[in-house]
């Protein structure tokens, strides 16, 4: 009988240790998992400094005003960029009508931005002619310099502040804005713009002057079937008081064929076209021109020979060295100047207010 006891408890005794080395191995993973807990959180801590460098980070702020002390500008800097048609035409007025501004001395012509190695100090700058160097300028600017811009891109003002430039071409921009008072009665606005970089920025400055107005808008290209479908996205046409159209090139022509509603075509008088005096308003075929577009008043554009873009651009110019000459003349920026037919043209809003109207 003890032998029998004896042989129970030493067959107990080996079933026992023969299950302690598994008890082992599932203590091992217990005693690493602090280094892999470890490990998870030095990862988390990370991840959470990446993103707390990110919420620091802050888009650049529009420059605040500018202290000017148009006494101590010395000198004129004409930035032309590098544009054959734009520059000949500033030559062909300035030659013309230089003498007509007397304090205007001493200038200095610059035709690239790579040219400008130091900083631009105590200067009166006319140009440049085109968007991208009137964008990269700002970087070249130092102490007391003023802007004339014969660019008309006012998307750009987020890199200057609103007392060092002034915008003296015509502007879309601005016509966006006097499209407000022809509007004043619509509560549903469609817009179809160019797939461009024109269509693009008006579109966004038009949706954020009216908010309250826009409703719905697609782009267009080129292509009968990208003008078709840029229709059809609209959905139905009769639900729009207005309809504006962006456009700096012939596109629209085209379009216009496609604006169809149940009833035909969508009334061409309750069509507003931007355009920024691309075509040549004597040129115009008759089945365009009820669509509402661009003038300036007691300027008849129907019977002028020069391109509208060149015409308005020597108008530019010339206003440009009227600004200039008297900053120099009277040492402070002129509230307004005056110009033969155009009368008397405010400077509001960093722009000449030209007398724009849609007809």
């Amino acid at each position: 009988m003890s032998l029998f006891k004896n042989i129970i408890i030493l067959l107990t005794l080996i079933s026992f240790f023969s299950c302690a080395p598994t008890t082992i191995e599932k203590k091992k993973p217990i005693k690493k998992a602090p280094e892999k807990v470890e490990d998870i959180e030095i990862v988390e801590e990370k991840e959470e400094g990446i993103e707390n460098v990110d919420t620091i980070k802050k888009k650049p702020s529009k420059p605040g005003d500018k202290i000017i002390d148009f006494n101590n500008i010395d000198k004129i800097i004409v930035f032309l960029s590098n544009d054959e048609i734009l520059t000949s035409l500033f030559y062909d007025v300035f030659i013309k009508e230089i003498d007509n501004f007397p304090d205007i001395k001493k200038i200095e012509f610059i035709y690239s931005i790579d040219e400008i190695q130091n900083s631009i100090n105590n200067s009166l700058i006319i140009g440049p002619t085109n968007s991208k160097d009137l964008f990269e300028l700002p970087n070249k600017l130092g102490e007391n310099t003023f802007t004339i811009s014969l660019s008309n891109d006012l998307s750009v003002m987020d890199k200057y502040a609103d007392n060092e430039i002034i915008f003296v071409f015509s502007s879309p921009y601005q016509h966006v804005e006097i499209l407000g008072d022809y509007i004043n009665a619509s509560n549903s606005l469609g817009v179809l713009y160019k797939q461009n970089e024109y269509g693009l920025k008006l579109f966004e400055y038009f949706k954020d002057t009216y908010p309250l107005k826009y409703i719905k808008s697609s782009p267009f290209g080129d292509s009968a079937v990208d003008l078709e479908l840029s229709v059809k996205l609209m959905g139905d046409l009769n639900t729009y008081d207005n309809i504006i159209i962006f456009d700096d090139t012939f596109s629209y022509k085209d379009l216009v064929g496609y604006l169809a509603t149940e009833d035909g075509t969508y009334p061409l008088e309750r069509t507003f076209l931007i355009d920024n005096f691309l075509e040549q308003r004597k040129n115009l075929e008759n089945y365009y021109k009820p669509i509402n577009r661009t003038f300036l008043k007691n300027i008849d554009f129907t019977t002028m020979d020069e391109p509208h873009r060149e015409f308005l651009f020597r108008i530019s110019v010339k206003i440009s060295l009227t600004i200039a000459n008297q900053i120099l003349k009277n040492n402070f920026l002129p509230s307004a100047i005056d110009y033969d037919d155009f009368g008397r043209l405010p400077l509001e809003n960093m722009m000449i207010n030209y007398p724009v109207i849609f007809d």
